[in-house]
């Protein structure tokens, strides 16, 4: 799933508290001139709220060294001793989407908390993640994760025309309860042939870093992500559809992959007896990263402060952020720690 650029009245779509439940509302915009639509939008909303899916998985090794290799992770060692920790957002290989092809949008995704076929593109906007610090996944366990939507809203953009924003929950567990929940914010819109105005921009970022790395995207990382997570959506590694159909400059770097290479970079920081645990991290897409293009994730510690009779703050968490090869912001984020 691509990340998500803007959304209307320059706001750009954030991720959401946590136990927020908000109102789900679908606005008349300018744009939405069908009254049809309207009518078909407000009742797939309905029936939409009130859905949840409970899936079950365990949590294999096999597919975290996988991942390992992937993104070149150092975790990859942790994998060989039994009950090792599943890393932060590396729950994404876990827990795929079990539709049929002949299910799947017409673009390959899973289009089960989609909206109506008008509003067929769909982009990664951002999320938060809350983690039990003191429960963790581990390798072995079996697991359940409760998919709710909480949260839909029409809108209008300049950009991209009319949209349809979709905040999903998921929340796993394990036989201790409640270890982590994946708030994420999708935002689907309307497709009138290949994009005139391309998705990339520049948003210039200027902070001073602690820490960083380049990243170079391939088609094989794309390709092998893809596979892990049992993600089918075509703009992530069939390039003649993604340049060709949707009119980008290459295939697109997923969205939680970005989200997944900047924590596993600020683990990578930490010896592994010394690593903090994480808490929560809250973040936003805001601009498309491209296979064959280089791309920057770097960090900035945040300090709390010194305790008493202390010079020293201790650090409580980190700003993390992603940027493209033309120095401009596609990904930022912030990071508390336990």
């Amino acid at each position: 799933m691509r990340p998500f650029l803007t959304a209307a009245a320059g706001r750009l779509p954030g991720p959401f508290p946590v136990g927020r439940i908000c109102s789900a509302t679908v606005t008349r915009s300018r744009r939405w001139l069908s009254q049809g639509l309207l009518s078909e939008l407000d009742a797939w909303r309905t029936a939409t709220l009130k859905r949840t899916d409970t899936a079950h998985d365990t949590v294999t090794a096999s597919s975290l060294r996988k991942l390992a290799v992937t993104i070149d992770s150092a975790a990859l060692p942790t994998f060989n001793t039994p009950d090792a920790i599943v890393p932060p957002n590396w729950h994404h290989v876990y827990f795929p989407d079990l539709e049929t092809e002949a299910n799947l949008a017409p673009d390959g995704y899973d289009a089960t908390y989609a909206p109506p076929a008008r509003l067929p593109n769909r982009m990664w906007a951002g999320g938060r993640l809350e983690w039990n610090p003191y429960n963790p996944l581990r390798v072995g366990q079996d697991v359940q994760q409760v998919t709710a939507c909480t949260d839909i809203q029409a809108k209008d953009s300049a950009r991209v025309g009319s949209l349809v924003q979709v905040t999903l929950s998921k929340t796993i567990s394990n036989a201790g309860g409640w270890a982590l929940t994946d708030h994420r914010s999708l935002v689907y819109m309307e497709q009138d042939g290949p994009r005139r105005t391309p998705l990339r921009r520049t948003i210039e970022f200027k902070k001073r870093s602690d820490f960083e790395a380049t990243i170079h995207p391939t088609e094989i990382m794309l390709f092998r992500y893809s596979a892990l997570t049992f993600n089918s959506h075509r703009i992530h590694y069939d390039w003649p559809y993604a340049t060709g159909t949707e009119g980008h400059a290459s295939c697109l770097v997923h969205g939680p992959l970005t989200c997944t290479l900047l924590l596993d970079l600020t683990r990578r920081h930490f010896p592994a007896d010394t690593r903090p645990l994480f808490r929560t991290f809250t973040y936003r897409a805001l601009s498309p990263l491209f296979c064959g293009e280089p791309f920057t994730v770097a960090g900035r510690w945040v300090r709390g402060q010194p305790a008493a009779g202390s010079e020293s703050a201790p650090i409580t968490g980190c700003e993390l952020w992603a940027k493209n090869e033309d120095g401009g912001l596609a990904m930022s984020g912030t990071l508390e720690f336990a």
